[in-house]
């Protein structure tokens, strides 16, 4: 029988900053189904499985990482918190990788030709999870009940498999999830001044108020052809910037490196997306501290590039920055993007630029890549057109901006729905704008709930607890721990009373 004595409702905070979990156990493949949604096609293919078994005791739960966009690799590494949580209730820790990211490539090397991309949609991979759970009792050898984990992206696939599959799993922990941010919500202004309340708060309102005014001088620098010179120049850019549309680029790799940076402004050291210096948003503003509104324009758009560069180039890997990767495109001319089949090399979660951004084609409108491969930015409504032009000449697929939201809802839809899953958001992040109500509690039968974690970045209640870490991320993470087991103590009554 499963057992866990409630006195063991503590964390222990690890001492150690980017602390890296013991290697797996065990590295599988799982035989997958390609389309779960026909019934004439039988391929298959292999997804990795990691799983490490050293807490695992007869009869616990499995906690199971549902895998985002990369390699899964990386998310084993950046997810402390399972392990954490795993010798507290006797849990087996698996990760499954998500289809067309890390190796799991269903075509191999001709994964992301636009044929086989087909069969990269969230549903299918929400059906993947599925089909895995089924086969727990055979694949893994265990049958206890699953408890998801997921973080960002993976965090609303946690979500939503339970819009779609309540009955396959006890509950869920979505950390930094974005379910509601949809085409027609104008959250796009809610976004960007979250970010920019980052550099507000935790660099200096002085560097809040320099960042904002640079941003909107380089759409008037743009607009002049010295002035687009004066962007090629300070920006370091491969090529000159020429017209509307590189302009355009330009701004959406800016921004999308600054929110980005934003979100991941941990306490500590990390290479999680890219290589970072601790508490990088107050770094860069004390790099800048000189510059102010009435800095001249030269000055504001080096300064905008140096704290830009912190995020996109600290170790200096780039030679200059690529904006034509940008999902941008004019809807009048005839200009093609260039290929994103073009690999952005050295990421931690590999190269994930083209299947990432024809799922952004496809159902994710408003999550395009930007920023060299590394950074996300919510778009302005003007911009949509452009990415779906870019859309249409890259991949050959036109956008349905309401499918998402009409398949599994908004913010309260979701949480009215669902039955135990904990949604947590940083302050720090901007995807926050995206999150279920604050008094989701309140909203449902009272078992999803949500966590605001003042001071915490994106996801950080995930990572290995670190003595860097605000009282508030220690919190939220012993909060979280508490409700799991919980749940537990549910599963364990209820059983007995059904046996």
């Amino acid at each position: 029988m499963f057992t866990f004595s409630l006195s063991l409702l503590y964390l222990i905070v690890s001492t150690f900053a980017n602390k890296v979990p013991p290697s797996p156990t065990s590295i599988l493949q799982f035989t997958q189904t390609l389309d779960h949604f026909r019934f004439n096609d039988n391929k298959t293919f292999q997804q990795k499985v990691l799983i490490y078994d050293r807490f695992y005791k007869p009869n616990g739960p499995i906690l199971l990482y549902f895998g985002n966009e990369g390699d899964i690799f990386d998310f084993y590494n950046n997810t402390g918190a399972m392990f954490e949580i795993a010798p507290k209730v006797n849990g087996l820790i698996v990760f499954l990788e998500h289809r067309y990211y890390g190796s799991t490539l269903p075509f191999g090397k001709e994964s992301y030709t636009n044929e086989n991309l087909i069969y990269l949609t969230i549903e299918q991979a929400l059906a993947d999870m599925a089909l895995f759970i089924t086969h727990k009792s055979t694949f893994l050898k265990v049958n206890g009940p699953v408890i998801l984990f997921g973080g960002s992206y993976g965090g609303m696939l946690a979500a939503w498999f339970q819009v779609k599959y309540p009955h396959l799993v006890l509950g869920s922990l979505a950390a930094s999830a974005p379910v509601d941010i949809y085409p027609g919500e104008n959250k796009q202004q809610e976004f960007f001044d979250a970010g920019m309340y980052v550099y507000g708060k935790f660099g200096s309102p002085t560097c809040e108020q320099w960042i904002r005014t640079a941003l909107a001088k380089v759409t008037t620098l743009g607009n002049s052809k010295a002035g687009k010179d004066v962007l090629t120049k300070q920006f370091n850019t491969c090529n000159s910037i020429q017209n509307d549309i590189d302009v355009d680029r330009l701004l959406l790799y800016i921004n999308g490196a600054l929110s980005t940076m934003a979100m991941v402004d941990y306490p500590f050291a990390a290479n999680f997306v890219t290589p970072m210096p601790a508490n990088p948003v107050a770094y860069a503003c004390n790099l800048t501290n000189n510059l102010s509104n009435n800095s001249k324009d030269d000055l504001l758009m080096e300064g905008l590039n140096n704290v830009m560069n912190i995020f996109v180039n600290y170790t200096n890997q780039l030679q200059c920055h690529n904006i034509s990767q940008e999902l941008l495109s004019s809807t009048t001319s005839v200009r093609r993007l260039p290929s994103a089949a073009t690999a952005f090399k050295g990421h931690s979660l590999g190269d994930i630029n083209r299947p990432w951004n024809y799922q952004a084609c496809s159902e994710l409108i408003l999550e395009p890549l930007t920023s060299n491969g590394d950074g996300f930015f919510v778009p302005s409504k003007d911009l949509v057109p452009k990415i779906e032009a870019a859309c249409k000449k890259e991949f050959n697929v036109v956008t349905r901006p309401n499918w998402m939201r009409n398949s599994f809802g908004n913010g309260i839809e979701i949480v009215k729905s669902t039955h135990n899953i904990i949604f947590s958001d940083g302050e720090k992040d901007p995807w926050r704008v995206g999150g279920v109500p604050s008094n989701s509690k309140d909203i449902g039968d009272g078992s999803v709930i949500h966590i605001l974690i003042e001071g915490g970045a994106h996801h950080q209640d995930l990572r290995f607890g670190s003595k860097e870490d605000p009282t508030t991320v220690t919190q939220a993470k012993k909060q979280e721990l508490n409700i799991i087991m919980g749940w537990l103590e549910e599963y364990v009554r209820d059983t007995l009373v059904n046996k």
